[in-house]
């Protein structure tokens, strides 16, 4: 026991002194999940804030998500946390807070917050405060396929239920489903709000009510029927390895997925994307991480003017362009990435949607685990509607 106390005063005392230089000489530390030519594409970020501020960075870069957390877990009970680091908002963020991993940022940011999408600074709010910034975010949205399209993209629930049907065609291998999707809440949950069921409330928890309402299972009737009616498809059911494989190559007329499957829509296909058809409300699902600061930081101010240096205009379009980041959080950012890339139809359909976005990282994996588990059962399995809300039911 005395070999270990002696141990732990000399940990406190070397952490004290390291905390004392990083003090004196204002040198930060940030750290990110990141592979390939990331690190050295944010490197030069990094020395384009050092340049114009004087201010040391160390960037700590790990491979891959779980690696990723698990260092910043064990460096925050180690009382080593880098002083800025990045997490996913909602239950993610809100972990953080609760252990006060975290400090909220309302007393030491500066930038106009109004410039950011609101949708993207909710998941970073906790407890009435602001605990991280919104450093990029993907989304979800229609895509279809101008050759395969019986008609109009859809703009209501009514008329996509139609073209659905309309441009299913063929048989066999030569068969094109008029909808495809992979059947999990990560896509779902937008038509199930624009149907009228909020079955998760703003702050992550689940709406008891709205989860036996007509309404919700009105939205789950909809998509068992175009499964069972073999109208829509999944990449399970066609061996595809992905959505955005099942949309490239040509078996469905529409897909609903993620804003990421943009960058995969190869030369011949005369793609386009839409928002969401809506009955009551638009929608779409938001994937936002951010930047946090922690509380273990004796550099808060300048790991703040870091984090607004990584939000500037020029900062956030460099990042997307050289791949560093997903889509801009901010309008004046999202607005300048437009006019560079004019020739890219997608983006202003992005800046559209981002402003009615739930946050996916708002949900517990726990819901989001049973609640896919009960949706692919519906559908591969025949499990009535009533039966598969049951299912839901049971995710405590």
């Amino acid at each position: 026991m005395k070999k270990v106390l002696i141990l732990l005063f000399a940990l406190i005392a070397s952490f004290a002194l390291s905390a004392c230089k990083k003090t004196d000489d204002k040198k930060i530390i940030i750290a990110l999940e990141a592979t390939g030519d990331i690190p050295e594409k944010f490197q030069e970020q990094i020395d384009r804030f050092t340049e114009e501020t004087g201010i040391e960075v160390e960037i700590q870069t790990y491979a891959g998500a779980d690696n990723y957390e698990k260092a910043i877990l064990g460096q925050i009970a180690g009382k080593q946390a880098p002083d800025v680091f990045w997490t996913d908002g909602g239950v993610k963020l809100r972990e953080y807070a609760e252990a006060e991993a975290i400090q909220p940022l309302d007393d030491l940011v500066t930038m106009d917050l109004d410039n950011f999408e609101q949708s993207l600074l909710d998941a970073f709010e906790y407890d009435g405060k602001l605990y991280g910034i919104p450093k990029d975010y993907n989304t979800t949205v229609l895509f279809y396929n101008e050759d395969l399209l019986a008609g109009d993209v859809p703009t209501t629930i009514e008329a996509f239920k139609t073209q659905v049907e309309a441009s299913t065609t063929g048989t066999g291998a030569d068969k094109v489903y008029g909808f495809g999707m992979d059947p999990k809440l990560n896509y779902y949950l937008p038509f199930i709000i624009t149907m009228g069921a909020e079955i998760i409330n703003a702050d992550g928890s689940i709406n008891e009510t709205a989860l036996d309402s007509a309404e919700h299972k009105e939205a789950l009737q909809m998509l068992k029927d175009m499964y069972d009616s073999d109208f829509a498809t999944s990449p399970a059911i066609e061996n595809a390895g992905w959505d955005g494989e099942l949309f490239g190559n040509g078996k469905v007329a529409m897909l609903y997925g993620g804003s990421w499957i943009t960058g995969v829509i190869g030369e011949g296909l005369d793609a386009g994307i839409a928002s969401l058809p809506v009955k009551n409300e638009d929608s779409s699902m938001l994937f936002v991480a951010g930047w946090v600061i922690s509380s273990q930081t004796k550099n808060e101010t300048e790991a703040m003017e870091l984090i607004e240096f990584l939000s500037s205009d020029e900062e956030l379009v460099q990042g997307n362009v050289d791949g560093l980041i997903g889509l801009p959080p901010t309008i004046s950012a999202m607005n300048k990435l437009i006019e560079r890339k004019s020739d890219d139809p997608y983006l202003p359909v992005y800046r559209e949607v981002v402003k009615n976005g739930f946050a996916f990282g708002s949900i517990s994996t726990k819901f989001i685990d049973n609640y896919n588990t009960a949706l692919e059962n519906m559908l591969y399995d025949g499990v009535s509607v009533t039966d598969t809300v049951s299912a839901i039911k049971n995710y405590k």
